[in-house]
């Protein structure tokens, strides 16, 4: 029984590499954040996190709140898939107009075209990627998939209060990453959502479905093995 544990647990981890943990914990998305009322929350934007998109004719909405003044990072990379290659989401960031303000003061953008109306006394400001294409290729080695760098975003202090990210593109779809934060804190995170799942949602996301399926073929194999070692050590018992 304990050897059959060891060797579970072995697999495992050589399986998931954990010790290559992706910095950025997964927000598991639904896609129903088309709405600004529907944006996806952010818990903390100083932590690291990474959501999954698909623009599909339509805006995706993020919201976080800062509670003092405090740096904000943000960032989109593409999933290096055929197709993708020139796929440049613009990012917004929304909020009152003085926030905004104080942002407008820390960067060169100056863009404010949005496909989509603001909340009255609400403010944006776009960012747009305008570097070579496919992009800088960025390889993340948990799940084993590459990425194509898009805009990165720096603002040394936003001010306390509400804020929304919007991600969209006006003149064609695909899929992106969005990451929000640098701070790489796992303590309140679970060991199924931080690595088995998110190790699934990637490969989905990626459409590597072989590798999935393949995958769940070993887990379910593993798990029978563990499962069929305890029946017979029950059944020793029993003797």
């Amino acid at each position: 029984m304990k050897k059959t544990l060891l060797i579970f647990l072995g697999v495992l981890f050589l399986f998931f590499n954990v010790n290559e943990a992706f910095g950025h914990q997964l927000i598991f998305s639904d896609g129903m954040n088309t709405k600004i009322d529907n944006s996806l929350y952010i818990p903390d934007p100083q932590i690291s996190w990474a959501m999954y998109g698909e623009v599909k004719n339509n805006v995706l909405f993020y919201k976080f709140d800062a509670d003092q003044k405090e740096p904000l990072y943000a960032s989109i990379v593409i999933p290096a898939l055929e197709g993708l290659e020139e796929f440049h989401p613009s990012l917004a960031i929304i909020s009152e107009r003085q926030n905004i303000g104080l942002i407008s003061l820390q960067v060169d953008e100056n863009n404010t075209d949005l496909p989509f109306e603001l909340p009255e006394k609400f403010s944006a400001i776009v960012f747009d990627y305008y570097d070579n294409f496919p992009g800088r290729v960025f390889y993340e080695p948990f799940t084993q998939v590459n990425y194509w760098e898009r805009q990165e975003i720096r603002i040394h202090h936003i001010n306390p209060g509400t804020y929304y990210l919007a991600v969209f593109n006006t003149s064609e779809n695909g899929k992106f990453t969005l990451a929000v934060g640098e701070i790489e804190d796992f303590r309140n995170a679970n060991f199924f959502d931080s690595f088995v799942r998110a190790w699934f949602e990637t490969k989905i996301f990626f459409e590597d479905y072989l590798t999935a399926f393949v995958a769940i073929v070993i887990t379910a194999a593993i798990f029978s093995g563990i499962g069929y070692g305890i029946f017979r050590a029950v059944k020793r018992v029993i003797r």
